[in-house]
């Protein structure tokens, strides 16, 4: 199963979250300090912690609430957090194994978590279709069937069910033994449950674990062997971590006794270069360093003569560069996150139904390179093993490429609390800063990487061409060639400016929209001036029937209006506009005001690409062809 959705309620500074959706593989918790993106981090972690972890509503329920619910006693009138999981084909395999064909028809498990009250568990089942199953599994005589009521054969009270079934009767054709079967069937079958608890429990014990790392589990440069055996208390911290890097060397704490203890040596070096391999695949700032784990022991003499050994691991770090080692505890704080991560990890990893993994402000030390470094690793090593959510206020921990993905945190204040968003318009520039900057990081990154840029206007044209071009693509059609890197550069007005600034020294084609004639004139005059190749203009009007037109004018006006519609919440006809001209002048004519919001529609198309574009029609791919096919055209 994979984590689907969730919801946190009255959870520290979140009183209610909202629906947040989750990627099937990373999501990013994206927002300002204090935003609640750790609060959610941490209420999520409780659907199904690795280790043991309870709500407490002292310690976390909202503070300036505590008073006035309790004395309302609605404390546990909704759950803190309600999550569902995706049943996946192999859940559904096992449900099958247990209770037979087509008892499961829900594609959901919903689980939900109380301060006070038990966990509930619930999932859409087919009680009829579970009896009958048990019914043909132990073959029970027809006359027997007759006698039982439609609730007994839904097994909706499998004690009541069976308390009631109607006496042996050798006349009816059925014995005790019969009845005997029956019973003992429908009980092993779901356990003294009904149905529903019954399929749920199974599906329970295939959840994914959910593993949460933060800083204050970050590993120790020199580990008390002593306090960490006499420590077995689970739970999340540094020594929890140490502990996982002993399990790495197949050894725990308390097998690190005199006898073994100098043997256990050549088990932490075979784990020094493991994880010194995993780490350096994706630690770029230096490459020659490398771990060592140490056993070192300390005889200690106490003021009443007893004489204890007191054991010691050593994590050392040696710089080849510059030929010494030092203790781990002194290397940079975003060097030793990453290292204990992976220790940390490394005791779930393999766990059978794979993990939840939850970042808090993950690389938050690094240097911008190497939290790229780490957004790399998450995406080419972790995701491949686990669900990822992360949360982040820093733009390199940003995909620009992946922006579907990011879900925004704002703290609305203590009315509202903290909210989390999928739509980036309607939250402050405050918490849009890490998105902004990460296209900002982006752009400036893709100016002087390669040779073959494509200048367009604004984000929404940048989604448009992505999009059209990897359906076109799929259908085997011709493309976007994958040498361009496209440039939004933030509205006509910036575009002499950039190919001013670049148009010399990289090849840069532009597109621009055709209701832009000041931009137009302008660039057609940086031609003109050697800047660029006239061929290297390219206006929208020259792929649609629209003069003056915009990039929207591309798809037909059905199209547009099916992406306006789902982004607004709208059911405008193409029947309701007037005119001919640009799609999003005659919407603003239908609405009496400029239509200006652009790039709501392209949002709506990036995340809702699956659903929407396989219903493109023709005309508009036919377009989007020939602008492909004109853009490579002038490919140096």
């Amino acid at each position: 199963m994979r984590l689907f959705v969730a919801r946190v309620r009255k959870f520290k500074n979140v009183l209610d979250s909202g629906s947040i959706n989750f990627d099937p593989a990373i999501s990013a918790l994206v927002g300002k300090n204090e935003s609640g993106k750790s609060a959610i981090l941490e209420a999520l972690y409780r659907v199904n912690p690795v280790h043991e972890a309870d709500f407490n509503e002292s310690q976390h329920y909202p503070r300036w609430r505590l008073v006035t619910d309790r004395r309302g006693g609605v404390i546990d009138a909704d759950p803190v957090v309600r999550a569902e999981f995706m049943i996946e084909d192999d859940d559904r395999a096992a449900v099958e194994t247990a209770f037979g064909s087509n008892v499961l028809t829900g594609t959901t498990l919903v689980v939900e978590r109380y301060y006070n009250l038990p966990a509930k568990y619930s999932v859409d089942v087919d009680a009829a279709a579970a009896f009958n199953n048990v019914v043909e599994e132990v073959g029970t005589p027809n006359a027997l069937l007759e006698q039982l009521t439609e609730t007994q054969k839904l097994l909706g009270n499998v004690a009541g069910a069976l308390k009631s079934l109607p006496a042996p009767d050798e006349e009816a054709g059925w014995t005790e033994t019969d009845r005997t079967e029956l019973s003992t069937a429908v009980t092993a079958r779901t356990g003294g449950k009904n149905t529903e608890g019954a399929v749920a429990a199974l599906l329970v014990s295939r959840l994914p674990k959910m593993f949460y790392f933060a800083d204050y589990q970050t590993l120790p440069g020199r580990i008390n062997v002593t306090e960490l055996a006499g420590n077995e208390e689970p739970g999340q911290s540094d020594l929890q971590t140490a502990r996982a890097l002993l399990k790495l060397a197949y050894t725990d704490a308390s097998s690190l006794t005199d006898e073994d203890f100098e043997e256990r040596t050549a088990e932490l070096e075979a784990v020094s270069n493991e994880l010194t391999e995993r780490v350096f695949q994706y630690w770029q700032q230096n490459a020659d360093l490398s771990i060592q784990i140490q056993a070192d022991k300390e005889t200690k003499t106490h003021p009443h003569g007893q004489v204890a050994v007191v054991r010691f691991l050593d994590i050392r770090v040696r710089d080849a560069r510059h030929g010494f080692t030092n203790n781990f505890s002194q290397r940079s704080s975003g060097f030793r996150w990453f290292f204990s991560f992976l220790a940390a990890f490394s005791e779930f990893e393999g766990y059978e139904h794979g993990v939840v993994v939850l970042l808090d402000e993950p690389a938050l030390t690094l240097h911008g390179r190497a939290q790229a470094d780490y957004l790399r690793y998450i995406e080419d090593e972790l995701a491949k093993t686990a669900q990822v959510v992360y949360s982040t206020h820093s733009p390199f921990m940003v995909d620009s490429a992946q922006l579907q993905r990011v879900r925004i945190v704002e703290d609305k204040g203590s009315k509202l609390g903290s909210v989390v968003s999928e739509e980036a318009l309607t939250v402050g520039s405050d918490s849009l800063f890490p998105l902004q900057a990460a296209l900002g990081y982006d752009i400036a990154q893709n100016l002087f990487v390669g040779p073959d840029n494509l200048l367009v206007e604004g984000t929404s044209d940048y989604t448009y061409i992505q999009v059209l071009s990897d359906v076109l693509r799929d259908a085997g059609r011709p493309s976007l060639d994958e040498r361009w890197r496209v440039l939004p550069v933030g509205g006509a007005s910036n575009i002499p400016t950039f190919v001013a600034l670049i148009g010399r020294a990289l090849d840069v084609t532009v597109l621009v929209d055709g209701s832009t004639k000041s931009s137009v004139a302008k660039v057609s005059d940086l031609a003109a001036r050697g800047y660029l190749a006239n061929k290297r203009v390219l206006l929208t009007d020259q792929f649609t029937s629209v003069s003056g037109s915009d990039i929207e004018d591309l798809f037909t006006p059905g199209d547009y209006l099916v992406l306006y519609n789902g982004a607004f919440g709208d059911s405008v006809k193409v029947s309701a506009l007037n005119g001919t001209d640009r799609i999003v002048a005659r919407i603003g004519r239908l609405k009496g005001a400029d239509f200006t919001d652009h790039g709501k529609p392209a949002d709506y198309l990036l995340r809702n690409r699956d659903k929407v574009t396989g219903k493109f029609s023709a005309a508009t791919l036919d377009n989007f062809e020939a602008l492909f096919v004109a853009l490579n055209a002038t490919l140096s």
